[in-house]
């Protein structure tokens, strides 16, 4: 981790998003949990002062991580996009990024990090396809406590290689269930279940 960029900035030159950027840099090589201000400064070839004067923590640091993953997964959806498929493919773009920065999970999907202009395309999606007001709400969690499951079940994924089910797979299929059988319920006039 104590390598360094091979153009250092200059102090002028450093900003936050070159401090953010080579932080998930590293994350995606060393994992959230090995990161250090000492060590993301030494990779920038700028002295910890000044990073400091950019960021005044880690925990800070890992918020703007957190956040610039979740602006790096959102996509537009495109008018003639289903809007339920657009919906599983935001979460699966965002769970690709987490998996790809070991440890950044649980500062993502449970720190309030959502960038609010994803948070109601999501919404609007889920309304134009025909879930409820009511349902909106919970089905953002079950997608949130779902995602965060499959991340857990990711990390063990020689359990799904030996079904012959890649975890990606079985995935997408989760999410499809949980988008429709909501969807389903809400059709029927019945309360959506959660069992």
């Amino acid at each position: 981790m104590g390598e360094s960029v091979s153009n250092p900035p200059t102090r002028a030159s450093l900003s936050l998003d070159l401090i953010v950027d080579t932080a998930l840099k590293l994350i995606s090589e060393h994992g959230a949990d090995r990161l250090s201000m000492r060590h993301l400064s030494a990779a920038l070839g700028v002295s910890l002062g000044a990073t400091y004067r950019h960021v005044a923590s880690k925990d800070e640091l890992l918020v703007l991580c957190g956040r610039r993953l979740y602006e790096r997964s959102y996509t537009k959806r495109a008018a003639d996009e289903d809007p339920l498929h657009w919906v599983r493919d935001q979460v699966m773009h965002l769970y690709d990024l987490l998996v790809a920065h070991p440890g950044m999970a649980r500062r993502v999907v449970f720190a309030g990090n959502v960038d609010p202009e994803l948070a109601e395309d999501i919404r609007q999606a889920l309304l134009q396809t025909g879930h409820s007001e009511d349902s909106v709400d919970t089905i953002g969690l079950v997608l949130t406590l779902y995602t965060a499951g499959a991340l857990m079940a990711s990390a063990q994924a020689e359990v799904h290689r030996e079904s012959g089910s890649s975890t990606r797979t079985l995935i997408i299929a989760g999410l499809d269930f949980i988008l429709h059988s909501y969807l389903d319920d809400n059709r029927a006039g019945r309360a959506p279940s959660v069992s």
